[in-house]
């Protein structure tokens, strides 16, 4: 570009257009925007080629926002967009999991007359597919066929892909099976996709059939269907197979942190500790470097088996090689103590993961509120129970404990927020526990939490609009 205005060559929408789908192209949206507003700022006026490049660009950083801000104004300019793209948009959309926004971009789509083509059903098949919303992508589909869209490759391994997730393995093979028929060439992904389903949902009998039959279609198994199979050998307790398949991988040079890090869960789970030592150790040999994973698999078995200074090490271990521990290696070391008795530990440990700013889940503080009020710390198990229940980690239903507490809490003098009254009663009343909830609200009233008058019904109303004002203010 400098070249050129040395030499007095005056730079075109399509000299613009190149740098600016170059930069695009590779996620350099700062200087991509650079040349936009350059090209402006000489009245150039950008095409639509040069809109849906920065369009497909700030998709691929996951800055939505900005695609949608050049979307509109293109529109606003008067360049008219094309079914590409709209293609181009709702495929970004849906890439950073925005599929609202990517339906109603659809429907601005066909609202202004243009026909989507396969490459928009199929994005937005996928997206619904993704969402566990079968019945919708099946819909997309049928619309397709009705206007003459001949879904293809991609459109069958999206729906292949949603049934295997919901578990649908039958209508995943049907459609499968079909595919050949409408003259379509199964390609790895499918075979991929179906393997997997199959093994997860326990079917791995199956799952070596279709991988059986890979070569024999000129289909070479790639390192997605090996880990399938190594993952469902080992669920089935099969870690000899599983581990005669990770020897092929290393012969293929597919064996990666994931393919050790399964070996080693299912030799763990097995009870061979050795031979999950060994793998570590060749692991290590082989150059594939042990993640925060696999010391959590190793971390949860020796927990488990007891055997808490060895899992210490462990713990120790990963934090010397920059390995972030994250709340399941935490929580399967609260177990661990737990199981064992050690209270204090559990606390130390506790107080540990909330200064290094990991949020505890349910379990962790379920298992920390159990410890403290064992301990005969009331007051410390109230804080925590209350916390719990305030920030929501609570799942619904899950509040078979609340009655025991509350009744301990109350007869100790502490008072619970207004906010973990109307969870705690909502909670019960929302899972179908509507005695239970009647009992917890009867024991609020006669600790003088709430006022007498109070029902069930007032804290789907009044009393759960205050809940959360109060809750805003802390």
């Amino acid at each position: 570009m400098i070249e050129m205005v040395e030499r007095r060559l005056k730079p075109d929408v399509y000299t613009y257009g190149a740098f600016i789908s170059g930069y695009s192209m590779v996620g350099e949206m700062l200087v991509a925007d650079a040349y936009f507003r350059e090209m402006i700022g000489y009245s150039i006026a950008p095409n639509g080629v040069v809109y849906t490049a920065l369009i497909d660009g700030y998709c691929k950083v996951g800055d939505t926002e900005g695609a949608l801000l050049i979307f509109r104004s293109m529109l606003g300019q008067g360049v008219l967009a094309d079914v590409q793209t709209y293609s181009v948009l709702i495929n970004g959309l849906l890439r950073n999991g925005k599929l609202q926004e990517a339906v109603h971009v659809f429907a601005e789509l066909c609202e202004k007359g243009l026909i989507p083509d396969v490459y928009t059903y199929s994005s937005l098949i996928s997206g619904f597919c993704k969402q566990g919303d079968i019945i919708e992508a099946f819909k997309l589909h049928d619309e397709m066929c009705q206007k003459g869209i001949n879904p293809n490759i991609f459109t069958y391994n999206a729906l292949i892909n949603g049934l295997c997730k919901s578990g649908d393995m039958e209508r995943a093979k049907e459609l499968f099976d079909g595919i050949s028929e409408k003259g379509l060439a199964l390609n790895g992904v499918t075979y991929a996709t179906i393997i997997d389903g199959y093994c997860k949902s326990g079917n791995v009998a199956e799952a070596f059939q279709l991988f059986d039959e890979m070569p024999l279609k000129g289909i070479p198994p790639d390192s997605f269907v090996y880990n399938a199979l190594v993952s469902g050998c080992c669920k089935e307790g099969n870690t000899e197979k599983a581990f005669s398949l990770y020897q092929e991988m290393m012969q293929k040079g597919f064996a990666s942190t994931i393919t050790f890090n399964t070996l080693i869960d299912g030799f763990c789970k097995s009870g061979k500790l050795n031979e999950a030592n060994q793998l570590v150790n060749e692991m290590v040999d082989k150059q594939v470097i042990p993640d925060h994973v696999t010391f959590t698999i190793l971390i949860d078995y020796l927990c488990k088996a007891g055997m808490m200074e060895a899992a210490e090490e462990l713990f120790l271990e990963m934090q010397k090689r920059n390995l972030m521990p994250t709340i399941v290696t935490y929580t399967s070391l609260l177990h661990g103590y737990s199981r064992r008795g050690d209270r204090s530990k559990m606390f130390s440990l506790f107080e540990e993961l909330v200064a290094k700013g990991i949020e505890p889940d349910e379990v962790a503080y379920n298992m920390i509120v159990d410890a403290y009020y064992e301990e005969g710390n009331t007051e410390k198990a109230f804080k925590l129970w209350n916390e719990l229940v305030d920030k929501g980690v609570m799942q619904k239903g899950d509040f078979s404990n609340a009655l025991a507490l509350l009744e301990k809490m109350g007869s100790q003098g502490f008072t619970p927020s207004l906010a973990t009254c109307s969870n705690v009663v909502q909670g019960l009343n929302e899972a179908g526990c509507e005695d239970k909830a009647t009992r917890v609200l009867e024991s609020m009233v006669r600790f003088k939490w709430i006022p007498d008058s109070t029902s069930l019904s007032d804290f789907s109303n009044e009393y759960q609009k205050d809940a959360i004002s109060q809750g805003n203010q802390h």
